[in-house]
This record gives C-alpha cells, structure tokens and sequence, in this order.
C-alpha cells in the first residue's frame, strides 16, 4: 500500500510540474518576439558591460524618465515651433509618434543639466536598457544607454542615445560585437573584445560624445578626436538594468510606452540642427535608431571591422608622441656627443666658416631654418564662408575651417556657443614635433666642420619643409570622400543640404585656392572661400632657401688645412 501512495505522489508531482503555472511563466513572452522572457533576461545579464569613463566626464547612463520630467514637448513645422504639452510623462508622449515633435530640456544647457543631474545622481541611479531581440537565425542582445547631454567635440545637444550588441549565433554562441559610435560604429569578432569573467564585454566610453570603443587607446584614429580612459568604472553590479520589450501595443509594459515617441530627445530649436548635430537624437527603434532596432544584424554587419591590427595601430598613434620624443632623444643626444667630440679634437669649424666667404650658403640656411620655425605657429590653410540664409546666417565672414600646427584641423560647427572643434588628435600640438627637426638642424650647424659638410642637411630639409603643404593638399584634394564621414557625426549624409557636398567636390578640384557661391534652395545665399594660408606660404619659401643653401654650401671650397690632413 505504502508503495502505491509514494509512486502515485510522484505521478501527481509530475502532472503538477508539467501544467503548472511555473511552466507557463518558463515559457511566457510578453513582447511576443519569439523569445520567452526568462531567456532574455538570462542573456541580458549574461553579457551585461562593464562601462569605463574618462576622467571629467559628467553624464553617466540614467533613467530616461529624467529627460522627459524636465522638458517640455514642442512640434516642429519648418522653424515654427509650437508648444504641445508643458509637463509631459510616457503616457501622453507616446501618441506621438512622428519625427515632427522634439522634448526640449527646459533646465537649459550642458552646465545647466549637469548640475542637476550631479545632484539627483544618487537617487536616480545608473541605468541601462537591455534590448533582445533575433534576425536572420541570430539572437541579439542590445544595450542602450540613454546620457542627459552630449557635450561632444562636434556635435553638442540634450539628450543621448547610444548603444551596444553581441550578436549570438543560433547555439547562443557569440559571434562579434557590435559599438555605435555616434551616427556609425565599429564591429569586432568576439576573441577580440575585451570580457571579464568570459562574457561581460569592456566598453570604453568616449568623453562627452558617448561614443563607445573596444580599447581605452583608440579614439584618435577617426573623424571625431575621442578621449578615453579607465578613470570610472560602472560593473555590473553598480547597474540598474530594464529589460525593454518591442515596440507596438501589448508588446511592451506601460512604463516603457515611451519608446512609442518618434519625435527628438532633446530641443531642436532651428530646422538647420539636425544637419549641425545640435538636434537632440531619436530614441530606439525610431528615427536614425531604427535600423539598429529593427534589424540589428543587418545594422551590424556592415560597420568597419577593427581587429588586432587595427588596434595596434591604434595603440602606435596613442603613444606616437612618446614614442616620436624617444627617437629625436636619441638622435639629439648623439650629435651632441658629436659636437663634444669634436670641440675635443679641435673640428668644430661653424665661427671659422661664418667668418669665410662660405658663410653666405650657411648663413642663408639659418634664415631657411628660422623662417620654417616661424611657419610652424602660423595659420597653414583657411576656409571662410558667409551664409545668409532663413535657416542659418553668420556674422560676416567667419573661418569655417582652420588647419595650422597648434590645434591640427579645427571645422566650424555653427553652434553659437561651440565655435572651431579638433578633428583627429594628437597628445601635443603638431608644430612642437616638427620644431623637433628646428634642433637637429641647429645641432648639425652647431657640429659643422666644413661648410660643404652642410649641404646634405639643408637640401633635405628644405624637402621635409613642404610635408604640412603637401598633406594639407592631399587631405583637402580628400574632402569630397570624406564627407560621408563627417555626416555620420552629425544627424547622417542625407541631413547635409547637397551644396555642402558640391563645394567639398569644388574644393577637392582645387586645393590650393578656389571660391564657391550657391544658393541653398530658396533659403539664401552660401559663399565659401578657401586657400592656403601664410604658415603654408612661409613652409614653401622656406623650402626654397634652403635648397638654395645647400646648392651654395655644396660648391663651397674646402679649406687647405683639411686638404693637407686629408693627404
């Protein structure tokens, strides 16, 4: 009998297990995505990112809650703005879900909503939005970071949208990762993404931009100059994570209504920002975001893929200054113990051929020398431009684009309060290595026991005089495809008007020197006014006396002393 009640216990256990509501919930897919919700939670927190920032950074991932309590909803009609609701929440904002509206932060700008925020931080919390979602026999596993503001080097706006994806194949294996970087990202395969504990993947967020990257070195090697760092770090652990559902009625809970909203995180005051990228961005699945939430691996698939190459490329550029400073060292310190050398056994001639009538060679190669030193604190190549237009109007003539050996390549975004920002980088202004070669060449004079001996030093310096003039044509004669690459920084290529890429076209026909006037529809007038600058006018002048000094020095007679030790 007793052996009757324990196996029908163990049958009622059974059928308990299999029509229990435990099961039910196993099973349950509230997005109706075709992923049950357990798995999705599982694989959001199994790839859950340790997120690492720079020091001074001031927006950390936060609840998207925070944006919509301190704004106020506006709809655009050209620059028309009209109010629609001065204290929006999820629920109202959801309605509308076209790209005509725009939430506009009412604190005001960067410094205004980073004190805010710095002040409410605590209560409310770092968070992060997990998204899984499949395509094509892959699963997905999205994250999405939403920031208070982007104070970054070319665009500046309320509001920030970025995000992450490991793409997994069909065994839940995964296969690369995927780290949008503004407008466009980067793709790398799984074995090279940094993970702690085999699974959490590094990110390394860029200062201000958001933009996100596999190794805390890159960020130089592109068309926004990023920092990074390792300064603050967000674990797991330190994250609060929201598991979103899909878009669409039903497929979602109530609090996450929000991502119904098609219109702008951020203001938008004048038509013209969204091409300037001080609009503020779309939120996921709408908008730009759309393809990264619709259809992530087809998103994914095709951004540029950085491997081990790339990033040890990446870490060369890094520490180029560093490693560019050990050279010169070396080089400096040997002619130096050269010169010392031969001050000793008595060759060191430089006053003796300055007082001879060779001194004119050397003497000019000086004033070669100084003129280039000169060269490398002034302008090299200028764009200006005057636009008055209904959508944007500068005050006059305004430098549009600005290369010299200080700040590299600076472009004007036309944001009021932004100015001239750096593309690309260096840890140290460009001028001060080249001025590196100003010394060896002056350690050379310096070390001179004949004039003649000079003639090597000047012609090949005057050839190396000319590289800023020569990269500065090939870069400009390279704007026209570039263009596609700066789009992707500020709101994509199809938000720059097409007289934008016509007058890269012109300038990329004419680097030296050129003008370009159209008009930008029925907005108003755009002259444009490009050409090289007096650094880059001083570099060849300087390139020109000093292969003149080398030809000079070169015929210079050598001295009868040297003759008869020489016999």
């Amino acid at each position: 009998m007793r052996k009757h009640i324990i196996i029908f216990s163990v049958l009622l256990i059974i059928m308990l297990l299999t029509f229990s509501p435990i099961t039910n919930v196993a099973a349950q897919d509230s997005d109706n995505d075709g992923i049950p919700d357990l798995k999705e939670e599982q694989l959001a927190l199994t790839y859950e990112p340790y997120l690492h920032f720079a020091a001074g950074e001031k927006f950390f991932p936060t609840d998207a809650n925070y944006h919509i309590q301190n704004s106020i909803l506006y709809m655009k009609s050209g620059d028309t703005n009209t109010q629609i609701d001065s204290s929006p929440t999820v629920a109202s904002i959801a309605q509308y879900t076209t790209g005509d509206y725009f939430l506009n932060n009412t604190l005001g700008g960067s410094e205004e909503i980073a004190q805010d925020y710095r002040q409410r931080r605590a209560s409310l919390g770092d968070k992060i939005y997990a998204h899984v979602t499949s395509e094509s026999g892959y699963i997905v596993v999205q994250y999405w970071f939403f920031y208070a503001f982007n104070p970054g080097t070319l665009n500046q706006h309320q509001g920030d949208w970025e995000m992450i994806q490991i793409v997994l194949d069909s065994t839940e294996t995964p296969q690369y990762a995927v780290y949008s970087q503004h407008h466009a990202g980067e793709r790398a395969e799984w074995k090279d993404v940094e993970k702690v504990d085999g699974t959490h993947p590094r990110v390394y967020v860029a200062l201000g931009s958001h933009a996100s990257y596999f190794r805390p070195f890159q960020g130089k090697l592109g068309m926004e100059s990023d920092t990074l760092g390792n300064a603050f770090t967000l674990k797991p652990e330190d994250l609060e994570i929201v598991q979103l559902g899909e878009k669409g009625s039903g497929n979602h809970p109530s609090s996450q209504d929000w991502l119904e909203f098609g219109g702008r995180w951020g203001n938008w005051a004048r038509i013209i920002d969204s091409s300037l990228g001080a609009a503020g961005p779309s939120g996921p699945g709408q908008g730009e975001n759309s393809e990264k939430w619709l259809n992530p691996v087809s998103w994914g698939s095709d951004k540029f893929l950085v491997n081990q190459t790339w990033f040890t490329l990446s870490l060369l550029v890094f520490y180029f200054v560093y490693i560019f400073a050990a050279i010169i060292a070396v080089r400096a310190v040997f002619k130096i113990w050269t010169i010392v050398k031969r001050k000793r056994e008595g060759k060191l001639k430089i006053l003796k051929i300055l007082r001879s009538k060779d001194a004119l060679g050397v003497i000019l190669g000086i004033v070669g020398i100084l003129v280039y030193a000169v060269a490398l604190f002034l302008p090299w190549y200028v764009v200006t431009g005057n636009i008055k237009t209904t959508l944007l109007e500068t005050a006059g003539t305004t430098e549009l684009v600005l290369i010299d050996g200080i700040n590299g390549i600076r472009v004007n975004t036309l944001q009021s309060d932004q100015g001239l920002a750096t593309l690309f980088g260096l840890a140290v202004p460009f001028s001060i290595l080249l001025l590196s070669s100003v010394i060896l060449s002056a350690l050379d004079i310096i070390g001179a026991e004949k004039a003649k001996s000079l003639s090597r030093t000047y012609i090949i310096g005057g050839i190396t005089s000319l590289i800023p003039v020569i990269i500065i044509v090939i870069f400009i004669v390279s704007l026209a495809g570039l263009i596609p690459s700066f789009a992707s920084y500020v709101g994509g290529e199809q938000a720059l008007p097409p007289q934008v890429t016509d007058m890269a076209s012109a300038m990329s026909s004419s680097p030296l020197m050129g003008d370009f006037s159209d008009t930008i529809n029925s907005h108003g007038i755009m002259s444009v006014t490009w050409g090289l600058a007096i650094g880059s006018y001083l570099f060849i002048a300087a390139a020109a006396i000093r292969i003149a000094a080398g030809i000079i020095t070169r015929t210079a007679k050598e001295p009868e002393n040297n003759k008869k030790a020489s016999e």
